[in-house]
């Protein structure tokens, strides 16, 4: 099933910025420290006020590591390690594939998840369990034709929970692949072809800014 969660930011360095400055925030990547308190998130925020949003990283309250990839014209890319955050370590404790997390025009973070049914009914009833208000935005079965088959399915789960995905990674493709017991270009395009169904489900229907653009 696809689900697209809304939820406010809770007390947090995404509500700060939000906040403070106009900027959208998309979140690539969550997953649960090892202390299960914080969680860790690659990011991206796109903003004119590109240096305050930096500065404003560094001294924040509720990280405690920051490490910036690239900052250049409007366009933000890092990776953090948050303190605590109840709503963000409830999602990367779950058994829910993460598609995308932005912020929309309200200040909402969009939670837009890929799982199993009782995996994502189990992951609304742990948001209720910590008191995290939400809305349920969108709740469909994915289409027959873009399902993916039990072995994409299954070699995207483990590539997920191998680290593969994760910046930095933490199995590269000849590893993973010989743990599979696969060769690397076969892994490769298993891969290839799966994100392309959940992409392609995904993103059904609609069109990019850009792409409305270049046909204006």
């Amino acid at each position: 099933m696809e689900a697209i969660i809304a939820l406010e930011p809770p007390r947090s360095w995404i509500k700060d910025i939000l906040s403070n400055y106009s900027a959208r925030i998309r979140i690539l990547d969550c997953k649960a420290l090892k202390d299960k308190e914080g969680v860790e998130e690659i990011f991206e925020i796109i903003s004119e006020e590109e240096n305050k949003i930096l500065e404003e990283l560094k001294k924040n309250k509720y990280l405690k590591e920051v490490e910036i990839i690239s900052a250049k014209e409007g366009r933000i890319l890092g990776a953090v390690k948050t303190k605590k955050c109840t709503a963000c370590k409830t999602f990367a404790l779950s058994n829910c594939f993460l598609l995308s997390a932005s912020t929309d025009k309200d200040g909402l973070i969009e939670w837009t998840l890929l799982a199993k049914e009782d995996s994502l009914y189990k992951l609304i009833k742990d948001l209720e369990a910590q008191n995290i208000k939400f809305t349920i935005k969108r709740l469909v079965k994915v289409s027959g034709k873009n399902l993916l088959t039990a072995r994409q399915e299954e070699i995207l789960q483990i590539a997920f929970e191998k680290g593969y995905f994760d910046y930095p990674r933490s199995i590269d493709l000849k590893t993973l692949a010989s743990q599979l017991d696969i060769s690397p270009s076969t892994l490769s395009e298993l891969l290839r072809k799966a994100i392309k169904k959940v992409l392609k489900e995904r993103f059904k229907g609609k069109s990019s800014v850009l792409s409305r653009q270049i046909r204006l």
